[in-house]
């Protein structure tokens, strides 16, 4: 049956899983085999990540709303950015912001409901 090889997520009833106070994400693949997740990611106005993030492989990110801000730019709604092995940065927002994140592979694959 092709509608097995097909997923829907309704994003309005899904849960939101709290990674630190002020950054939660919600989990729309979380492919095993591949090693792809894609999350939607969410930061409270005035979140600043805790660590540094380093890659080790490509993410993409789209910026859907608020801002999101690194050491190279201050990136608003319809904003893609592609994270290349070996960049790093250490996000913050000063408003919120909500954005999509793509990591095809080499992602850190995480248990269902993390």
């Amino acid at each position: 049956m092709l509608e097995a090889l097909m997923t829907y997520v309704d994003t309005a009833t899904a849960q939101w899983t709290e990674v630190e106070p002020g950054y939660r994400r919600m989990t729309l693949v979380n492919d095993r085999e591949s090693g792809t997740r894609i999350v939607l990611v969410q930061y409270n106005a005035g979140y600043q990540l805790s660590y540094l993030d380093e890659h080790e492989h490509d993410e993409y990110l789209y910026v859907l709303s608020g801002t999101f801000v690194d050491q190279n730019q201050a990136s608003g709604r319809g904003t893609f950015i592609h994270n290349r092995p070996g960049s790093s940065h250490q996000p913050s927002s000063p408003d919120g912001c909500t954005f999509l994140a793509v990591e095809p592979c080499g992602g850190v694959v995480v248990k269902e409901g993390e």
